[in-house]
C-alpha cells in the first residue's frame, strides 16, 4: 500500500480542519469556553464547523496548544478521534465506508488522507501474520506529536469499529511516548500498549483485511471518489501555487464573468479577510491582478485581430467605451492607436 507523506516546513501549509472541527464538537460537549481560542487568530468558527475552509499547520497549531494550555487535558486528542472518528473524515469517511473490503478502504484512507486534515505521515506494512500501520514523527514539539498522534490511534480505532463493528483485530500499539494520560489507553484500545517505545504503531491481524463492509456500494464508492479527487487536488494547488497565480487562473477562466474576491475566497476556502492580507503580504491586491490578466488578454485579441466590441464583451465590460477607457489607463493609448502603433 501507498506511503503517504507530507511536510509542514513552512508554518503556511494549508490543512483542512477537520481537527479544529472536532475540537469545537468536544469543547461544546463538555460546556467548554473555546471562542477565543480561533478568535485571537482571526478563524472563523461557523465555517471551521461546517468545513468550509482551510486553515494553515501554525494556526491549527496556535488554536490546539491553546485548548490543551487552558483545559489541562492531556487526553485532548484521544478523545476528539475517538467521538469523531469516521463521521469526521466526511466524504472520505463515506467513501471507505462504500468499499468492498479493508484492504481496500485502507488503501483509500491512506491514498486521500489529506483531505480528512491528517498532519502526520502514515505508512502501511504487510507481513505474513499481521500487518501495521506506522505514524511517522514530523512535529518536534513533543505535546502537539503527542496530541495528533493520539488523534490518529483513537480516529482509526473508531473508523474499524465503524466499519467493521468489532475492534477484535487490533493486536497491540507502540509509541515512542509515555503519555500522563497513558491509563486511559486501556480502556480504549484494549490491547497490549508499549510506551517509550522506538517506534509509533498500530498493529492488526491480517486477515482483518479481507473482511467485507456491509455498507459495500459501487454507485456511493464512485461519487465520493470523485469529491476525493478534486478536493485533494484543491489542496495540491492551494499548497503548491501562490496566491496570486490562483486568482489568475480564476479570473480568466470565469471570463466574461467578474469574478470577484467574495467569488475567490469562497474557491479557496478562506475569507476575504486572510486572502486580502495574503496578497497585501505579497505586494498585491485583488483589483492589480484583475487588471493585469484584462491587460494582458485585452492586448492578446488586439494582436489576433479580433474587433474592440469582441474584446471588450469576451472581457466583460458593460459598455465599449467603459473598456476603451480601461485601454488608455493601462497603455496611454486608444485601443485602435495601441494596435496601429505595434504594426508600424
Amino acid at each position: 500500500m501507498p506511503k503517504f507523506s507530507q511536510h509542514y516546513s513552512s508554518h503556511h501549509f494549508y490543512v483542512p480542519p477537520a481537527i479544529l472541527s472536532g475540537l469545537i464538537h468536544f469543547a461544546e460537549q463538555h460546556q467548554l469556553a473555546y471562542q477565543h481560542w480561533f478568535s485571537r487568530f482571526n478563524l472563523d468558527i461557523s465555517q471551521i464547523r461546517n468545513l468550509q475552509c482551510f486553515v494553515t499547520f501554525q494556526q491549527l497549531c496556535q488554536v490546539i496548544k491553546s485548548a490543551i494550555e487552558e483545559t489541562s487535558i492531556t487526553s485532548l486528542g484521544l478523545h476528539i478521534g475517538r467521538s469523531d472518528g469516521l463521521i469526521s473524515m466526511g466524504i472520505l469517511g463515506f467513501a471507505m465506508q462504500a468499499c468492498k473490503t479493508v484492504a481496500e478502504a485502507m488503501h483509500i484512507g491512506l491514498h486521500y488522507h489529506r483531505i480528512s486534515g491528517s498532519v502526520l505521515d502514515l505508512n502501511f506494512h504487510e507481513y505474513d501474520d499481521y500487518c501495521e500501520l506506522e505514524i511517522s514523527p514530523k512535529i518536534p514539539d513533543p505535546i502537539l506529536f503527542e496530541f495528533f498522534c493520539d488523534e490518529v490511534l483513537s480516529s482509526i480505532l473508531s473508523c474499524y469499529i465503524a466499519m467493521v463493528g468489532d475492534q477484535d483485530d487490533l493486536l497491540s500499539i507502540e509509541i515512542n511516548y509515555k503519555p500522563k494520560h497513558f491509563q486511559e489507553y486501556n480502556s480504549i484500545f484494549n490491547c497490549p500498549i508499549h510506551f517509550n517505545s522506538n517506534r509509533n504503531v498500530m498493529r492488526f491481524d491480517r486477515k482483518f483485511l479481507n473482511k467485507t463492509l456491509k455498507s459495500y456500494s459501487p454507485a456511493n464508492y464512485a461519487t465520493a471518489i470523485q469529491i476525493c479527487e478534486q478536493t485533494l487536488q484543491q489542496i495540491t494547488q492551494i499548497n503548491q501555487a501562490s496566491y496570486a497565480e490562483i486568482l489568475k487562473q480564476l479570473i480568466e477562466q470565469n471570463l466574461p464573468e467578474r469574478f470577484d474576491m467574495k467569488q475567490a475566497a469562497q474557491h479557496l476556502k478562506i475569507s476575504e479577510r486572510h486572502l486580502r492580507r495574503q496578497l497585501l503580504e505579497d505586494g498585491l491586491s485583488f483589483q492589480q491582478i484583475r487588471q493585469d490578466i484584462l491587460q494582458c488578454k485585452a492586448k492578446e485579441m488586439l494582436l489576433k485581430n479580433h474587433t474592440i466590441s469582441e474584446i471588450s464583451q469576451q472581457l466583460g465590460f458593460s459598455e465599449l467605451r467603459e473598456f476603451r477607457r480601461a485601454f488608455k489607463r493601462w497603455t496611454g493609448a486608444a485601443p485602435s492607436i495601441y494596435k496601429h502603433n505595434l504594426q508600424v
